[in-house]
């Protein structure tokens, strides 16, 4: 059972959430609603409304008469979400500068990568959460702060956390960059994120993705 017991809907989907990135999840689970039902100690209603949340946000298929399973993405969908996500994180990055050139205070930025970077284990996955609002936040872009968190990133990373290489450093450089007014670098090092994964699908084994 859950250490976290989440007690509404929204917390169990986000706990949903966290667990995908963290291993306790993964593309492809069925999701079974007496399972989460005991797993939770919550009730049908509960459950239901947690699975609609993610399933409106792309991460879980609900499939009539055979319940919901945590979504697989096809090759091409994954490079999609890549190529969405590079170009909202760096529209957020390059306005997060202008912000903090235009006389804004990057502080909370700064502390959220640092806590980020210090992060491990289930923790990550949480203060990563908070690192791209505090991005979003700073760019204030309510657009960006509406759409990235539904990003299916976490979909194309669990599918390939056991084969893809290691991410390159580029939140202190974007953070950087963000500090010194610098949009045309921020939006560089926002990109380079998110290519490095585009990067590796095309070598990626074909058992990892869903069939076209």
């Amino acid at each position: 059972m859950s250490d976290r017991r989440p007690s509404g809907p929204e917390a169990l989907a986000r706990d949903i959430l966290y667990g995908l990135a963290e291993g306790r999840f993964v593309p492809g689970q069925r999701l079974a609603e007496p399972d989460l039902m005991a797993r939770y100690d919550v009730g049908r209603s509960t459950v239901r409304e947690a699975l609609g949340r993610l399933a409106s946000d792309g991460l879980v298929e609900i499939v009539p008469h055979r319940g919901a399973a945590i979504r697989r993405l096809t090759r091409r969908e994954a490079a999609d979400v890549l190529r969405v996500a590079a170009a909202l994180l760096s529209l957020a990055a390059r306005q997060a500068a202008e912000a903090v050139a235009a006389g804004a205070s990057a502080e909370d930025l700064v502390q959220a990568e640092a806590e980020y970077a210090a992060a491990s284990g289930p923790l990550r996955q949480r203060a990563r959460g908070r690192y791209y609002r505090a991005l979003a936040a700073l760019a204030g872009n309510r657009e960006v702060m509406r759409l990235l968190p539904s990003i299916q990133v976490p979909l194309v990373r669990a599918q390939m956390r056991d084969h893809a290489g290691a991410s390159p450093p580029g939140h202190a450089a974007l953070v950087a960059a963000v500090c010194a007014g610098d949009a045309a670098a921020a939006d560089q090092a926002a990109r380079q994120q998110l290519d490095q994964l585009l990067s590796q699908l095309p070598d990626l084994p074909e058992a990892l993705f869903a069939r076209n």
